[in-house]
């Protein structure tokens, strides 16, 4: 805030005669006199008061006629830095002291000791221009806020340019760190008296003096050359520097030291333990000198920690750390029950580890606990009351007789990987995730398969028997079936057993990406977990979804055929896979057909909840041949003879 000075002029009184007898104030000649006076002086007065209004309406006019002119633009006669801003634009303005920022940003200071010479750059040394600051202090100089300083301001400009100062932060933590590289670089460090460790003997390297930077006086000389924003060459200023601490000090940290590499520390987990020999741990040994301090109590000893954790954490986070394992559970006819145990999942707190080992290290060399954090499992067998399932919802059935040994094998494999799933509150089952990629490894063999619609041969061939199997028992259970895809031909094995056409799931995991294909999927609509048990009795698949007491009311109506397709033509497919002379008829001719059934599910209140159309276009097909290359042309389906 600038302080004004105000002033107002006032008119002297009229010079009396010296002559005249002003005693008498009440006589005629005085008060003739006196409204004489008063009367010139009112007029001069008015006159004043006239001339001072035209003078500050010229003023007004002309701060305003300057602001219009500048509208937008830095006031004229404002520098910083030696950079004219007068007239600039507020992109002008910032540009240039840009500019300026960028040439100090070369470097202003340098210094010199013997052979050795240091120009460091303004970012080098902490120092920083902040243009906006600058740009908005040249900005707002003649706009500011109360009237009598603009005016103040407008005045100055006009006597005299006005030097903004260029805004500069210092960050004195990167000086100190300059200054850090520079002692180094002197190359005459000096050297406290320190322990040496050889295993776990403990030795005492002696000190020595040494030279470093006068830091006040070269702070001095940089903050006044970005002060005057003049370069500066000088000396370096140097001190002489004395150890803290001498050998003759060492002797309490020496036994100390040597104390706690006098034996190994053993460390426990369960039901294991290992030892930490003393030698190991002397390699995270530190020595810090406080420089507030003189002699012994300048020293103290500890332990690098992050080092330490990591070293700990390395060593022994194979053997401790372990992921959560949940329980696979099953139904015993009456409650959900552990079929195989759940664990509990440990990860090792390697800061607490070292934090430790490091008390016990210049302690009593006690037993050292791993600490470590429990996490449960999301199904844990010792409260699986908290999943929620109480009752049976819904079993489904398929009968695979008929099936070659091949199919019947990944039907069991695909059976017995399903078994168990469980879907969580408000999750989704996917038949694809729930029994893994399809592969040898899981045990499954090469069986016959539609792939791109045609009859061949796949790893995992038959598993859309069991896909086909929870698709009834969900279709049953009421759940909201959220993907589904019925097969392109009607198949036998899905009509056994008094079930109709349209009541089978097909799956398909391509090879490139095993998740990408069509899947079966259903949801939970639950705040329970749901679980799916899937095992074979027999040539016979079944599916049991278990959950909370839904109390859904299932109605599924009788299917619809449309109407049926006519069977195509007979093709011939050329396999290059077939030894010569070879003719092979792989698929039989069969009618399409257009099928259809509605599941209803109603609440236990008899509230219809939703309502599900199933559409299922069986294709027809013609016989087909496959036949090798040199046998193209030649089966029933090119009008060749029979195989």
């Amino acid at each position: 805030m600038r302080h004004q000075a105000w002033f107002s002029v006032v008119p002297a009184p009229a010079r009396l005669h010296p002559d005249k007898d002003l005693t008498n104030t009440g006589s005629a000649a005085w008060a003739n006199v006196r409204r004489t006076a008063l009367a010139g002086a009112g007029r001069l007065a008015r006159r004043a008061a006239l001339g001072t209004a035209l003078v500050l309406f010229a003023v007004a006019g002309a701060l305003f006629a300057v602001r219009s002119a500048y509208d937008d633009r830095v006031y004229p006669s404002i520098q910083t830095a030696g950079v004219q801003l007068g007239g600039l634009t507020h992109d002008e303005a910032r540009s240039a002291i840009q500019r300026r920022a960028d040439e100090l940003a070369a470097g202003t200071v340098s210094f010199t000791f013997g052979d050795k010479t240091w120009a460091p750059t303004l970012e080098e040394i902490g120092a920083k221009v902040n243009v906006d600051a600058t740009l908005t202090a040249a900005y707002e100089f003649g706009r500011e806020p109360v009237a009598a300083d603009r005016l103040e301001s407008m005045a100055r400009l006009v006597r005299a340019d006005e030097r903004v100062p260029l805004a500069i932060a210092l960050d004195h933590r990167t000086l100190e760190g300059w200054f850090d590289q520079v002692d180094q670089q002197l190359g005459l460090p000096p050297r406290d008296a320190s322990l040496t460790i050889n295993g776990s003997s403990v030795g005492i390297t002696s000190e020595a003096g040494g030279t470093i930077v006068d830091r006040g006086r070269a702070r001095t000389v940089i903050l006044g050359s970005l002060s005057n924003l003049q370069p500066v060459a000088e000396l370096l200023p140097v001190v002489a520097k004395t150890p803290v601490v001498r050998s003759g000090d060492l002797g309490p940290a020496r036994d100390q030291l040597a104390q706690a590499l006098a034996k190994p520390i053993k460390v426990t987990f369960e039901d294991s333990s290992w030892s930490l020999a003393a030698a190991d741990l002397g390699r995270f040994v530190t020595q810090q000198v406080d420089t507030t301090k003189r002699g012994a109590d300048a020293l103290s000893l500890g332990l690098d920690h992050n080092a330490l954790a990591a070293w700990l954490e390395d060593r022994f986070g194979d053997q401790v750390n372990r992921d959560p394992v949940d329980a696979k559970v099953g139904w015993n006819g009456e409650r959900v029950v552990s079929l195989e145990w759940s664990a509990d999942g440990i990860t090792l707190k390697p800061d607490e580890l070292a934090e430790a080992v490091g008390a016990s290290f210049f302690g009593d060399h006690a037993n050292v606990a791993v600490p470590v954090i429990v996490t449960k499992p999301t199904v844990d067998s010792e409260n699986l009351a908290a999943l929620g399932i109480t009752t049976f919802l819904a079993q489904g059935d398929s009968n695979y007789v008929g099936s070659d040994e091949a199919r019947a094998t990944n039907i069991a494999v695909g059976a017995d990987l399903l078994n168990g799933t469980l879907v969580p509150p408000g999750g989704e089952f996917s038949f694809n995730h729930s029994i893994g990629v399809i592969s040898k490894e899981l045990g499954y063999v090469e069986g016959n398969a539609f792939e791109q619609g045609r009859l061949g041969t796949a790893v995992g061939g038959g598993i859309c028997q069991v896909s086909t199997t929870v698709f009834r028992a969900a279709l049953r259970a009421g759940v909201p079936i959220t993907e589904w895809w019925p097969h392109d031909y009607r198949i036998g094995f899905y009509e056994q057993d008094g079930w109709e056409p349209g009541f089978d799931a097909s799956i398909l995991q391509p090879d490139e990406d095993p998740f990408s294909g069509g899947d079966f999927k259903f949801a939970n609509p639950t705040h329970s977990w749901l679980l799916v048990e899937s095992f074979v009795d027999g040539a016979r698949v079944f599916v049991n979804i278990y959950g909370p007491d839904l109390g859904y009311d299932v109605r599924i109506t009788d299917v619809e055929e449309g109407a049926k397709i006519p069977i195509k033509k007979d093709i011939e497919i050329v396999d290059h896979t077939l030894p010569e002379g070879t003719i092979k008829h792989t698929e039989a001719p069969q009618e399409g057909l257009e099928v259809y059934f509605i599941r209803d599910v109603y609440s236990r209140d008899g509230e219809l909840l939703f309502s599900d159309p199933y559409y299922t276009t069986f294709h027809s097909r013609g016989n087909v041949y496959k036949v090798s290359p040199d046998m193209e042309g030649k089966s029933p389906a090119a009008g060749g003879g029979e195989e």
